[in-house]
């Protein structure tokens, strides 16, 4: 099993040293956001790859910028077509760097009238440039699962599936749970974090209320062989080492412990 973390997990750091810690905390891989990160210490996003294989480690997927989601569904496609190239060639570059899968959302928070023929147009040929250049399009559970599901219902191209989110699921009465059991042998990509059952905490597994037993027990019946967090640290992991939050992330859903 491989152990993934996000690169960014709350605390001011220069990215190349957040992978260092990242790294002596045990794990595996990183995920990586795919923008260029900003100041005080401004990094080129194309310059993550190799630092982060520098260190011995590999890059499970990258995460497109917050950009334009909910236009996707509001505007038609002539509309939205300099927004589709922008994506694509988010996929374009997991292909130049080797990198297996990149997560996208449906939409952003405040969704205004749309149009399934948007949405499903779209994502449709996101899907085709996931299979031209053999990279997976993880299409992440937010506000509004039943977008997701429509997609997946209605996209079955071989690279096209899910990022599940465990927070944004059990933070919506309408989920806990429910969109992994029915897509479970969809998941791309996975994003664990606890929360209150009421706000996207981004907590570490087991400060909150998910049921993390019934959770990982749906994931590892898929065979998946990755366990990856997006996870910040609170004030009060603020107040210790970046590493100690980093171990703590790490052992969390240990599967040597059975930790969950």
């Amino acid at each position: 099993m491989k152990y993934s973390m996000f690169s960014w997990f709350g605390y001011f750091m220069p990215f190349e040293e957040r992978i260092d810690v990242i790294k002596e905390a045990g794990f595996d891989e990183v995920m990586i956001s795919w923008e260029d990160e900003c100041g005080p210490y401004y990094l080129e996003k194309e310059k993550f790859p190799d630092i982060v294989r520098s260190k011995g480690l590999g890059i499970t997927n990258i995460h497109a910028p917050f950009i334009g989601y909910n236009d996707i569904w509001e505007k038609g496609p002539a509309e939205t077509r300099a927004l589709l190239d922008t994506f694509v060639s988010f996929v374009r570059d997991c292909h130049i760097f080797e990198i297996p899968t990149v997560v996208v959302h449906t939409n952003d928070l405040d969704l205004g009238p749309y149009k399934w023929e948007n949405g499903l147009a779209f994502f449709s040929e996101l899907a085709e440039a996931g299979e031209k250049y053999s990279v997976n399009i993880a299409v992440e559970n937010v506000s509004r699962p039943f977008l997701l599901k429509g997609l997946l219902d209605a996209i079955h191209a071989d690279h096209f599936g899910m990022c599940y989110d465990s927070s944004h699921d059990y933070m919506l009465p309408c989920g806990r749970g429910r969109i992994l059991e029915a897509y479970k042998d969809r998941i791309k990509a996975l994003h664990l974090s606890d929360n209150d059952l009421r706000i996207d905490r981004h907590w570490i597994p087991g400060e909150g209320k998910i049921p993390f037993g019934e959770v990982m027990s749906e994931i590892l019946s898929t065979g998946v062989d990755f366990i990856s967090y997006e996870v910040i640290a609170n004030d009060e992991w603020k107040k210790r080492e970046p590493l100690d939050f980093c171990h703590a992330v790490r052992n969390s859903l240990d599967l040597n412990n059975n930790n969950f």
